[in-house]
């Protein structure tokens, strides 16, 4: 199931790109909260377990539900502004109106949309109908819903506190050892702005994304089903580092009479940050092009191997896949690493995925 923007009068200026500290920090809770879906961040997730006390980690699990599933659009960008601090972004959820950080928290708590605007806070019927739909969920869920109806403001207060002190006590190092990577992200997609469409960008975030120019509409593969129109909207994108595999998505346009732009937080890995030549684009063209390299690529997606491997995987010779390794490391394609006396290769995806978005820019224009 698709959510399909369509962006045909999307002016590239009402397309912001900006770090956030908050909307990573919530990207690592999911990844806490839903550990079995980052396995290569077993080691990473280990360590902030390690770090927290056991009631900071009740405190946490009792929130899970939040960013669990779908993630609470609260702890995303809530507006075009540039750059803000952690203490910044928090201090605009605590100045939310409460009826929209209620709508927010209500959809995150049930895990998606529900057929209609519930208003939990004045409406009777409508509050039974939450906690009905959070029962049905799980137990934590009911819990959690329970506690948002009975004290909006005490719930928001209890939750930003717990924010402040899982940033203070384990996340505030680690996004200073990442920042500098994301804004080099920011400023790629800024790059890309500067000399493409709207519609391009966004297609050139993720492999997972479908773009049909004819119609400048782009397609993001999620588990929602969406068509959103963009024209007069404001968007954001965002990048992150433990958002892979996935590409996090918010079209909401308005939570009470509250405002906010659309979210699309995208993974760094994915995306070839390079600024090529068309020679140079030509050229892993041709690279790629020929069928026995093709079929070693296919072997070297996301897994390490040695000629010896290649060789037996293919039935070829160690020399002939030698030499189309050789041929792939000119063309910047393979990224490699020394086992003891083995030297192993990878395919370099970003700079594979950069390709199409490079050529587009260059036939487009």
């Amino acid at each position: 199931m698709p959510i399909i923007f369509d962006l045909t009068n999307v002016d590239p200026a009402n397309v912001t790109v900006r770090v956030s500290e908050m909307a990573e920090m919530m990207a690592m809770l999911h990844c806490i909260a839903e550990p079995g879906h980052h396995l290569e961040l077993s080691r990473e997730l280990k360590a902030v377990d390690t770090e927290i006390s056991a009631q900071l980690r009740r405190t946490m699990h009792s929130f899970s539900p939040l960013w669990a599933r779908f993630r609470f659009r609260a702890l995303m960008p809530l507006n075009t502004s540039d750059y803000q601090s952690f203490d910044s972004e928090l201090a605009t959820v605590e100045a939310l109106p409460l009826e929209a950080f209620v709508q927010m928290s209500v959809q995150a708590i049930i895990g998606g949309r529900s057929d209609r605007p519930m208003d939990v806070m004045n409406d009777n019927n409508d509050r039974v109908d939450f906690l009905e739909m959070c029962r049905t969920r799980s137990e934590e869920r009911e819990e959690l819903g329970a506690r948002l109806a009975h004290d909006p403001e005490l719930f928001r207060q209890v939750l930003t506190a717990f924010l402040r002190t899982f940033h203070a006590t384990c996340f505030r190092a680690r996004w200073e050892s990442v920042s500098a990577r994301l804004k080099a992200s920011e400023v790629e997609v800024q790059r890309r702005l500067a000399g493409g469409s709207a519609s391009m960008v966004l297609a050139s975030l993720t492999p997972g994304a479908h773009f049909f120019p004819q119609t400048a509409q782009v397609a993001y593969d999620k588990l929602q089903n969406a068509f959103v129109n963009g024209s007069g909207r404001k968007f954001v994108l965002v990048p992150s580092i433990l958002t892979k595999p996935h590409v996090v998505v918010k079209y909401d346009d308005e939570y009470s009479g509250y405002d906010v732009p659309i979210i699309v937080q995208f993974p760094v890995s994915d995306m070839g940050a390079v600024n090529k030549s068309i020679h140079e684009i030509q050229n892993q063209m041709a690279v790629l092009a020929d069928s026995t390299r093709l079929e070693l690529c296919r072997h070297l997606v996301n897994e390490y191997c040695t000629t010896s491997d290649l060789s037996r995987r293919l039935g070829i010779g160690a020399p002939q896949v030698s030499r189309h390794l050789r041929k792939l490391r000119e063309a910047e394609l393979l990224e490699s690493v020394r086992d003891g006396k083995m030297v192993k290769y990878r395919l370099r995806m970003n700079v594979v995925y950069s390709i199409g978005y490079e050529f587009l820019t260059r036939i487009v224009k």
